[in-house]
């Protein structure tokens, strides 16, 4: 007997360009359209409005609205993904949430990043962001979250323990890649510059952006030709934001130590991680995150903000301390050998296929699920492995306006 067929819709961002989400989300994506099921994705992020074969655009909030509508009445459950952070990532969801909820098809919701966010636990929520919170993690039928941390406080807000699901979201294919070229400007600055370390950064806040030109400051002063490569968008950005930390930039004179290398693709990614003494990852917000288990399993060094939950091997610093930040990357510089040998790598299983069992449960019901992994069991081959990802990975927004053309 033919297996059941999952009616699945990725709402979030879809690449490119390639960030911590969209990333997950292609690779889901691929893994169950291997599996035999319809999985649609309906982009929401950067380059919604560019036509594409692999996603359904999105125009507008109204375009928004009527297509998640439309998918809703289709019979598709939707995934939604959200944080705690930006109050149009929390109404989208909620928007795909009431849709499925009116057709019987109530979502699942992925929750990102870790338990130290804007408006995000419990005590945190205020105003518009607790309703909000409160409505994504109500109406959604199975809500997958970061680890067991994020769990319990998700339940603070009177949900169900039974609903939510711990998934970390990493898989060995994240540092699956070539060695490739990097972009022109980028294998100049490594020419030039000695170390060369690499962040991840968007030009808003949580970033601590202001310690982190401060501990660059510091650590040109101690090795004059320091360098630090930073990927990630340099079009995402907040506009205040980006005028202060320009302004700091030139202030402290660290413009020719900061190479802002923009988007990359997933192998110049993990190019860039290769050639770089150790990854510097500045925000609190992002819990156990991919791009640090990405670093730790390729045996490269990280020095992160503290965070309260970063894996063993992690070098921490008190986030808004650029005096510790300089001194924790020299520690590791002085020391590199001896921290590269003492990494523990952390232990990497398939999380691709239990977040897709998550949503072919949620689509067909548990004993259609049960069917499919049976099936799917018999008929194993090493293709039926998640894609090589292929992008970086780290926490991203969602920057849908609320309505109009885009």
């Amino acid at each position: 007997m033919k297996s059941p067929v999952a009616k699945i819709v990725e709402v979030g961002p879809y690449p490119p360009p390639l960030a911590g989400w969209s990333m997950r989300i292609q690779v889901v994506r691929e893994f169950l359209l291997r599996q035999g099921h319809d999985c649609q994705a309906l982009n929401i992020g950067k380059n919604r409005a560019v036509p594409s074969d692999d996603y359904v655009t999105v125009l507008s909030g109204r375009d928004y609205i009527w297509k998640t509508f439309r998918f809703a009445m289709r019979g598709y459950t939707m995934h939604a993904h959200a944080n705690g952070d930006g109050a149009v990532g929390m109404a989208l969801a909620v928007i795909a949430a009431v849709w499925g909820c009116l057709f019987g098809r109530r979502i699942v919701l992925s929750f990102h990043a870790g338990v130290d966010q804007q408006n995000f636990p419990r005590e945190r929520s205020r105003g518009k962001y607790l309703l909000l919170l409160k409505l994504m993690f109500k109406l959604s039928k199975k809500i997958i979250c970061n680890n067991n941390a994020v769990k319990e406080k998700i339940v603070e807000y009177g949900v169900s323990a039974d609903k939510i699901v711990p998934i970390k979201a990493f898989s060995a294919a994240y540092v699956e890649g070539d060695h490739v070229p990097l972009p022109a400007h980028v294998e100049e600055f490594f020419a030039a510059r000695e170390p060369v370390v690499y962040s991840y950064i968007f030009l808003r806040e949580g970033f601590h952006l202001e310690t982190f030109v401060a501990g660059v400051r510091r650590l040109a002063d101690r090795y004059p030709k320091f360098g630090v490569a930073t990927a990630g968008s340099t079009d995402d950005y907040e506009g205040p934001m980006r005028e202060k930390i320009m302004g700091l930039i030139d202030e402290l004179n660290v413009g020719d130590h900061i190479c802002f290398a923009g988007d990359l693709s997933h192998d110049e990614f993990l190019t860039l991680a290769r050639r770089s003494k150790l990854y510097l990852r500045t925000p609190t917000s992002d819990g156990e995150c991919s791009s640090v288990l990405e670093a730790l399993t390729m045996g490269v060094p990280v020095v992160a903000a503290e965070n309260g939950t970063r894996p063993e091997s992690v070098v921490t610093y008190t986030h808004d301390d650029p005096d510790d930040l300089c001194a924790k990357v020299c520690q590791v510089l002085e020391n590199h050998e001896a921290v590269c040998q003492a990494i523990v790598k952390p232990p990497v299983r398939d999380t691709v296929a239990d977040e897709a069992d998550v949503l072919i449960a949620a689509s067909l019901g548990e004993p259609a699920a049960a069917r499919c992994r049976a099936d799917n069991a018999d008929n194993h081959t090493e293709d039926d492995q998640p894609d090589a990802a292929r992008g970086s990975a780290d926490v991203e927004s969602v920057p849908l306006e609320s309505s109009g053309s885009q």
